[in-house]
């Protein structure tokens, strides 16, 4: 039996109240599940994946792909019948959550990613285990907060807790983590915020250390600059890799919005990305076996599979070693672009930073040998380019420039190509930047109408439905009723828009003032509202956004519409005019436009009114 005494109560009660206390508590907490949460999620995909080699095995080099085929059927189950977070690189949804929804994550996302993610990194998809990693800790983070009853702020920095120490154990890499979840999902932190983050990303890396031992990710040989002259050729090289980076991640979208248009059964989309990446996995077995490639593994937990499956450590080993030829170089790098498309745009799920580290080598790489022909004495490393390379992609597509630096040197215990790596880094950076304004992260919300700049959520109708700012229940004509009658309704209610409906309840039309031009018909008798209504008019779907609502009605030039049930659609749900979604607008943005707000601090429904 415990016993606390008077001064542990008051010691239990000081931390209670004292808020930096409780955040280093929690943080060193999420630390620590995040570092058993890696090191579990490499264990099951190790196991998962010595399953999945059993295919290929029994089957020979046309197993690859099946393999993947499978997994994608498998994980398709997953993200579209259980929980559809779990599906794509992970990040882009913890961005969202924490942005928008207070850092809030359902329970069961980090449990189902983890299964997802470990199902396609095994059966051969290519992707990385990083994103699925960053997305289960920061549920651990919010999870944590919920169990804890933390306010929105203090949610939002556990999350960071969680998705920096996730990123930190998977990569070995304590201040790099800590810089990706500032620097990627925060978007910057001040104050005793950055604390539990740097805890949890110390105890996180320290956890999984001890279970699996001190090692570097990525083997490598010492860099060093050739001569100060050498940095223009990196220069050039950051601005090559600043315009791959724009082509990887328009690239990416692209061939995600061709499997999005597919009209084919939900399942068979996930199977056929599936499909399309191990084809490409067959023919890098032929590319490896012409050029004579062996990929270098370096932790117990990892298989070989075909050079661009999984997430690439070997291959990327493979290259700063100095073993990968020029034709494999090249090849893999463009043939890994389109397979973690395929993996990740029908609906897979995994991380992308480790392809873009495997396309940044595997360009760099390819930069550097050719600059070796032309210059031979002037580029006596030409694998040096490939490890800069790594963190100018990234750079260019992650937007987390400093995040780059770090974790590239933290990965390779190599700080002696720091100039290298900040002339590239930082022109891959702007070049990208210039072009494509969002990151490989955000475009993902942007596309959904998501814009975030600083924290701000700008597309603000985007993420509200015409069902929260209808009229439920609008005044109504009858289609028999006179034009007087209509005018005593104006004058008792002031509206001048009607939806019009008939004795069995469907809606027929709409009348507006403008349509009421003289009391009576030229015989003399007064008209009806039948003969004066609109029989053409805009229905519109309760799930609608008001982005959308606002364009239609635009492009109609009207200023009102009928919301109708999906499954009986002459049957009104509500009305709306370009009057309530204005009001919703000005709203909206006039809250929002107030520093720290979030999409859920404001609601239509609290300002409008029923």
């Amino acid at each position: 039996m415990v016993i606390f005494t008077n001064g542990d109560m008051k010691i239990l009660e000081k931390m209670r109240k004292n808020r930096q206390l409780q955040f280093y508590f929690l943080g060193a907490i999420i630390g620590f599940v995040s570092g058993i949460v890696a090191v579990a999620f490499r264990y099951l995909i190790f196991a998962m994946g010595l399953l999945f080699i059993i295919i290929p095995n029994v089957l020979g080099s046309w197993g690859w792909i099946i393999a993947p085929a499978v997994g994608g059927l498998i994980v398709g189950f997953i993200t579209l019948k259980l929980a559809p977070e779990a599906k794509g690189h992970g990040v882009p949804q913890v961005i969202e959550a924490y942005h928008l929804r207070g850092g809030k994550i359902r329970f069961r996302v980090p449990i189902l990613e983890s299964i997802a993610a470990a199902i396609c990194l095994s059966s051969g998809g290519s992707c990385g285990r990083e994103g699925p990693i960053a997305q289960i800790s920061a549920g651990v983070g919010s999870s944590l907060s919920s169990i804890f009853k933390l306010d929105k702020k203090a949610t939002k920095t556990m999350v960071v807790c969680g998705v920096s120490s996730g990123i930190a154990a998977t990569f070995n890499a304590p201040l790099g983590g800590t810089l990706f979840g500032i620097e990627v999902v925060a978007g910057g932190m001040l104050g005793f915020s950055i604390i539990p983050i740097i805890l949890a990303s110390v105890i996180s890396t320290a956890v999984a250390n001890f279970i699996l031992g001190s090692q570097v990710s990525f083997q490598a040989p010492l860099f060093t600059l050739g001569t100060y002259p050498e940095l223009l050729l990196y220069f050039f090289l950051g601005v090559l890799l600043g315009l791959a980076s724009v082509l990887w991640i328009r690239g990416y979208y692209f061939i995600e919005g061709l499997f999005e248009k597919l009209s084919l059964y939900k399942y068979a989309v996930p199977v056929l990305g599936g499909t399309l990446t191990g084809l490409l996995a067959f023919i890098s077995l032929w590319i490896a076996n012409m050029t004579g490639y062996a990929g270098i593994l370096t932790s117990p937990t990892d298989l070989l599979y075909p050079a661009i499956s999984g997430n690439g450590y070997p291959f990327i080993n493979a290259v700063l070693a100095g073993s990968v030829v020029l034709l494999a170089l090249l090849s893999f790098g463009i043939m890994k672009l389109l397979a973690t498309s395929f993996t990740l745009g029908s609906g897979g799920s995994g991380g992308v930073f480790a392809p873009t580290l495997f396309m940044g080598a595997a360009f760099g790489g390819t930069f550097g040998m050719v600059l070796q022909y032309l210059f031979p004495t002037i580029v006596i490393n030409p694998m040096a380019y490939a490890l800069v390379g790594m963190a100018a992609l990234f750079a260019g597509t992650g937007r987390a420039p400093i995040t780059c630096i770090v974790i590239i040197m933290e990965l390779t215990y190599d700080y002696s190509m720091i100039l290298p790596l900040m002339i590239t880094v930082s022109t891959a950076f702007f070049v990208s930047s210039s072009i494509e304004r969002e990151s490989i992260y955000t475009l993902k919300l942007s596309r959904r109408g998501i814009k975030l700049d600083q924290g701000y959520y700008i597309g603000a109708l985007s993420a509200v439905k015409v069902s929260e700012i209808m009229t439920k229940t609008p005044t109504t004509l009858h289609p028999e009723m006179s034009t007087q009658d209509v005018f005593d309704i104006m004058t008792t209610t002031g509206h001048t828009k009607f939806p019009v409906i008939d004795e069995d309840g469907r809606a027929v039309g709409c009348l507006i003032v403008e349509d009421i031009s003289d009391s009576q018909a030229e015989d003399g008798t007064q008209y009806r509202v039948a003969d004066l209504m609109r029989k053409s008019f805009l229905h519109l779907n309760p799930g609608c956004t008001v982005d959308s609502v606002l364009m239609k009605m635009l492009e109609r030039d009207e200023g009102h519409a009928i919301v109708v049930d999906p499954s009986d659609p002459d049957r009104m749900l509500g009305f709306v005019t370009k009057t309530d979604v204005l009001k919703a607008y000005e709203i909206a943005i006039l809250n929002l436009r107030k520093k720290g707000k979030d999409i859920e601090d404001v609601s239509p429904l609290e300002e409008l009114g029923p």
